[in-house]
């Protein structure tokens, strides 16, 4: 990790990866554009438990398996990223507001404390202003 670290810009919140994988049109041209760059990008590594249990509960209905959508999902420019001390210390101190959500409060500590911009269409972290955010708003399309 400590030699992408410094020259990771962007974060990667769950949904985001998920649909970058799964059905890429949904995202807006700016977002894919972001993703579509050799610039190396981050996952923090919650993701992957978090989109096990998704797909789990049937939340997440994939092609394959999951071990197929994370070969898939996991490329050359994406780094996952290892939970600290530190990342774990700073989810508890988000806004008070901060939903309660373990894999979304790890996400924005991450993010917050490698000051990475996170990637998210999630208006919960968006509004908590506890990292920069590069937020779009999600809309499914065909």
């Amino acid at each position: 990790m400590e030699g992408w670290v410094g020259r990771l810009i962007h974060l990667l919140d769950t949904a985001v990866w998920i649909n970058a994988v799964t059905m890429p049109h949904v995202l807006p041209p700016r977002i894919r554009r972001l993703l579509e760059t050799s610039q190396p990008k981050a996952l923090c590594s919650v993701s992957l438990l978090e989109t096990a249990i998704l797909f789990r509960l049937g939340r997440l209905t994939l092609e394959g398996t999951l071990a197929d959508f994370f070969a898939a999902g996991l490329s050359s420019d994406l780094e996952v990223l290892e939970l600290t001390p530190g990342i774990a210390a700073g989810t508890n101190e988000l806004p008070k507001t901060f939903p309660g959500d373990p894999f979304d409060r790890t996400i924005v500590a991450t993010a917050s404390a490698l000051d990475l911009t996170l990637i998210t269409a999630d208006s919960a972290m968006r509004d908590a202003k506890a990292c920069s955010i590069e937020y779009y708003k999600f809309k499914m399309s065909r």
